[in-house]
């Protein structure tokens, strides 16, 4: 069912607007990742405060999104801290648990592409807002259920890839949720002519790098990957290297997993279709498609006309 249709809301014409509660999340973000990574003096603790205070005002006029205010939020504190990054212990934790839970719930999903996207949109209950255990206990507990979508156009995924596309190209997420990504992308894989996995090019929040798929026993199973040239959550456009902007060009689809890559790549102007699987996990993003908090997404976005945003 086409929520959009039945809600009247066409939303490639009302992109997501500024929104007090963004400021106010960015804001605590700040001061837990200033915690993290230990920066004791309180000058460079007032210092990464008053550029966090400029980076949203900076955010509000230039129309900027909550993962690329982030990102830049991030880089300020890298910089002041001298912490590369700063998420790495996180990642490494969740990469080793998520591993785990993959194991015990991988043979309880079907090989059907509903079935892999259930897996898949579980994972993506992976949040750096999120307590770990709760997040794998939610996994644990649904896999291999049938899930409900407020928005389910996973047959149109199902009718594009019926054709044999010759690129597409698969946006991760957070680093734990690439074990629960794996069978939805080996199903693509053996139907596209060619599929890329994407990881970011540097460290944002507990998103997955080249480094974490390194790390995991799965890493040989992806015949192509590639990062996209820049670090930090979904896509920064501003940032991606010219060897990523081309292979997006070449691209006949893209497969955007997790709300970052929403936030990032929907209003972005594309010639080529996007299929986003996220939860909607902000009230922000919730409210957007009048859904419930935590919803799962599955929305097909053609990008016939695209328009300039």
């Amino acid at each position: 069912m086409n929520y959009f249709n039945d809600l009247k809301l066409d939303p490639r014409t009302k992109p997501l607007q500024p929104d007090p509660r963004c400021t106010n999340c960015l804001a605590e973000l700040s001061e837990d990742v200033i915690r993290m990574v230990g920066v004791k003096a309180l000058t460079s603790q007032e210092h990464i405060r008053s550029e966090t205070k400029k980076i949203l005002a900076e955010s509000e006029h230039k129309g900027w999104s909550s993962p690329e205010t982030a990102n830049e939020i991030l880089r300020v504190i890298r910089g002041v801290s001298g912490v590369a990054d700063p998420y790495k212990t996180v990642k490494s934790e969740e990469m080793a648990r998520a591993e785990s839970v993959f194991s015990e719930v991988k043979d309880q999903v079907g090989n059907d592409l509903r079935s892999l996207a259930n897996l898949a949109i579980l994972g993506n209950s992976l949040d750096f807002f999120r307590s770990l255990d709760d997040a794998l206990a939610g996994i644990s507990e649904q896999a291999g259920t049938e899930l409900v979508y407020f928005q389910d156009d996973l047959a149109r995924l199902q009718d594009f890839l019926v054709k044999e596309p010759g690129l597409v190209l698969y946006l991760t997420d957070n680093a734990g949720e690439v074990f629960f990504d794996f069978p939805l992308f080996q199903y693509i894989q053996n139907l596209a002519r060619r599929t890329v996995l994407v990881v970011k090019g540097g460290p944002g929040l507990n998103d997955l790098t080249g480094v974490e798929l390194e790390s995991a026993a799965i890493s040989g199973m992806f015949r192509e990957t590639m990062d996209t040239g820049t670090d930090g959550a979904g896509i920064d456009w501003r940032h991606i290297s010219p060897a990523f902007a081309s292979l997006v060009e070449k691209a006949d689809l893209i497969v955007a997993k997790g709300m970052a890559n929403f936030e990032t790549v929907y209003f972005r102007e594309l010639s080529i279709p996007v299929f986003f699987l996220f939860r909607a996990k902000c009230h922000v993003v919730a409210d957007y498609f009048k859904a419930p908090m935590d919803s799962m997404i599955a929305l097909w976005k053609d990008n016939a006309n695209p328009l300039k945003l």
